[in-house]
């Protein structure tokens, strides 16, 4: 994975492109998808701490984007298209 998939899974999913989301989600393997997710679910905290404001996981793009079907294998390993 690199710094540019998750930046621009970031950006799909700021820009309400759920589709491109879950497909440069979908290209990650699944370690990958997991690492992402320790770091976007850092970084709620880092808001919520800042901020003071309880954002709970239903609020966040990964609950509501990343859950998508469920894949648990990258595209190139699932075979999914």
């Amino acid at each position: 994975m690199t710094a540019f998939a998750e930046t621009a899974a970031l950006w799909a999913g700021m820009n309400s492109d759920d589709a491109r989301a879950r497909s440069i989600v979908a290209d990650m393997f699944p370690n990958e998808r997991a690492e992402f997710a320790e770091q976007l679910d850092r970084l709620r905290a880092m808001l919520a701490d800042r901020f003071g404001n309880d954002i709970g996981p239903s609020s966040t793009p990964r609950a509501q984007v990343f859950a998508g079907e469920g894949r648990f294998l990258g595209r190139q390993l699932g075979g999914a298209s």
